[in-house]
């Protein structure tokens, strides 16, 4: 994570200094989101063979060969494959990982260590970010520190005996029953990944029409970042006392209020408002996703949450696969701003279509059963596979991976 944060803060930056136009620079950052798709799709094709400790080796290697080959790369296309790469064994090493805390982690703690791994996750991201602050973007320096700890990660998985995890599950999609079980999580979960990922590619040109140099974009980035994870815990916590439909449309309005402001900033806004309103913006926007998929599981059975869990991040990233390209695009209009209206509309038809489901919705008792809230970062489906919990309460046995062939059994009514 620290080489990922590292590549995101400074690729789009070397290629604007390069000459590449804001709608190429997302194009390749579309390229990478899609080689993620692909890989928390089909990784289980490349693991099961060989076992995980040998494919998490290949996944690690590829990718800093990957990250290494950036700096050979003559042209857009070259860039789009070795970006393509990136994503594709990044989702890999994630499919491996989170097998393998599955595997490890004691029912009774399975919640406590999930907390500190997605903080692991965002800090080790965010640190990577604050790291090429004195860089060069345009040389070769961050590209071989991104490759060094990457290659770097290998080691802990090589020199501890510890026993190998059981082999991970195909996905199961299930879109369309996601839909029904909860059209507004579905949106939610989209707009994330076309909204969050769009500024992790257009966040540093955004910067770069601010008249703002490198090391300024870097901490910009970076408060961004830190307020996508840390204010997920505070929302989640008032979305477990509330009915969490309120709080999707609480978050659609609060967007839509910051994203107004950052709407107007300028050359001439102080940086330090402009980074809190980022880390505002980005501990939102983050928060739509983690709400999201709890309101969904709240209204679906327990024996479906992995499944319905995976599809929404299936959904989710679909949008990081479209977002760098259209967020970047509205980058290149007028205003430095612009980026967030791309945001504002989003949010718009977001916003009102959870108000329609809210009209619509039939008198009674919703959210029957309701889970705690908990926050996941969009790494790969097996992250579903060890839910601390069912609605029983916390000491209630956790949810396993249910195998793609198989129909959970329906609820009793």
């Amino acid at each position: 994570m620290i080489g990922a944060g590292l590549l995101g803060a400074l690729l789009p930056l070397r290629y604007s200094a390069a000459g590449l136009s804001a709608g190429t620079i997302g194009l390749l950052g579309s390229a990478e989101g899609l080689g993620f798709l692909v890989g928390c799709l089909h990784a289980h094709r490349i693991i099961a063979p060989v076992g995980s400790e040998r494919a998490y080796a290949t996944f690690a290697g590829l990718k800093s060969v990957a990250i290494l080959g950036l700096f050979f790369a003559g042209g857009a296309p070259a860039i789009a494959v070795l970006r393509f790469m990136i994503g594709l064994n990044a989702a890999g090493l994630s499919v491996v990982v989170e097998s393998w805390l599955n595997a490890l982690s004691p029912n009774e703690q399975r919640g406590r260590i999930l907390t500190v791994y997605v903080l692991v996750y965002g800090l080790c991201f965010g640190l990577g970010e604050l790291l090429g602050r004195n860089l060069d973007a345009s040389g070769p320096q961050f590209l071989l520190i991104a490759g060094i700890v990457t290659t770097l990660a290998v080691v802990p998985m090589a020199a501890i005996e510890v026993r190998a995890p059981a082999r991970p599950h195909r996905v199961q999609l299930e879109i369309a029953k996601a839909v029904r079980t909860s059209p507004v999580s579905v949106l939610a979960c989209l707009l994330n990944g076309l909204v969050l990922t769009a500024f992790t590619t257009a966040g540093p040109l955004f910067g770069e029409r601010l008249g703002l140099d490198q090391a300024h974009i870097v901490v910009l980035m970076a408060s961004f970042s830190m307020g996508s994870l840390l204010l997920q815990w505070p929302i989640g916590y008032l979305s477990d006392r509330i009915d969490r439909l309120y709080a999707l449309i609480g978050l659609g309005a609060a967007i839509l209020g910051i994203a107004g402001v950052l709407l107007r900033v300028s050359g001439h806004t102080p940086f330090a408002v402009l980074a809190i309103l980022l880390a505002v913006f980005g501990g939102l926007g983050e928060s739509l996703y983690a709400v999201g998929v709890a309101h969904a599981n709240d209204r679906a059975p327990s024996s479906d949450y992995i499944a319905l869990s995976s599809t929404l991040l299936f959904v989710w990233a679909l949008g990081a696969a479209i977002g760098p390209t259209t967020g970047t695009v509205a980058v290149e209009l007028s205003r430095p701003g612009a980026f967030f209206g791309y945001v504002f509309g989003l949010t718009v038809l977001f916003t009102a279509f959870a108000l329609w489901r809210l009209a619509r919705r039939r008198a009674g008792p919703v959210d029957r059963g309701r889970e705690d809230f908990l926050t996941y970062p969009q790494t790969s489906p097996e992250i579903y596979s060890w839910i601390p919990y069912h609605r029983g309460g916390p000491d209630a046995e956790p949810a396993r991976p249910v195998d793609a062939g198989t129909t959970p059994a329906d609820p009793p009514p």
